[in-house]
């Protein structure tokens, strides 16, 4: 009985058929696995070199400069300067008392020796004591702090003090007079009592006689 022989180019067909399709299927298998591996090596190559590039920034900028104390200095507290007095006011009554208008003097010292200053111009203060109530024409000084005292009045009823005066500082340019003989100032004019002038006046207001010094004044300054 013959046997049926099949041909040498089929057999061999089927042979690389068998044998090529497990081949193909593994190298399938290892081309996508290497692909796997080549997409995450890509992966971690990108990450990596991001990292870096952070990294390179953070480092490249500048640090802050350190804050710099300056040292502390102990400051002593000054004391306050008391505050400056206010300047007196000044009333100028009559006329105006000039550097050089008149003889520097003390009350004190002119009482010792009248007749020495007797018709002279004088410049001299003292605090007021005793003021004219009826028109503010004389007024009585004491140089408190020596004793001197002067019975002053307004040169030919020119100008007046004010009535108010009484314990003001005042400063005078006048003459020294001689004691006036008979009828004191403004004795029997309206306003003053009967037979009652200046000298009873400023008597009655002192409690005791008045100053025998007398000056006729020109000019009157009186600080408040």
């Amino acid at each position: 009985m013959e046997v049926a022989r099949r041909p040498k180019r089929a057999i061999a067909k089927v042979t690389h058929s068998c044998v090529t399709q497990p081949v193909e299927a593994a190298e399938r298998a290892r081309c996508g696995t290497l692909h796997e591996m080549s997409s995450s090596s890509i992966f971690r190559v990108i990450l990596v070199g991001c990292a870096s590039f952070v990294l390179v920034a953070c480092r490249s900028e500048s640090a802050p400069e350190p804050v710099r104390s300056e040292p502390k200095t102990e400051t002593t507290a000054t004391p306050e300067k008391p505050a400056p007095k206010a300047a007196a006011t000044k009333l100028a009554l009559g006329a105006a008392i000039a550097d050089g208008a008149g003889q520097k003097a003390v009350l004190s010292e002119v009482a010792k020796a009248p007749a020495g200053y007797l018709d002279k111009k004088l410049v001299t203060e003292g605090t007021i004591t005793a003021v004219c109530q009826h028109k503010g024409c004389w007024m009585e000084i004491r140089d408190a702090s020596l004793g001197g005292e002067a019975h002053v009045k307004m040169a030919g009823h020119s100008f007046f003090v004010p009535r108010d005066a009484s314990g003001k500082k005042a400063r005078v340019l006048g003459t020294l007079a001689a004691a006036p003989a008979g009828a004191s100032c403004g004795e029997g004019a309206e306003g003053h009592e009967k037979g009652a002038g200046c000298k009873a006046e400023a008597e009655k207001q002192l409690g005791r006689p008045l100053a025998k010094l007398e000056l006729v004044a020109e000019g009157v300054e009186i600080l408040d």
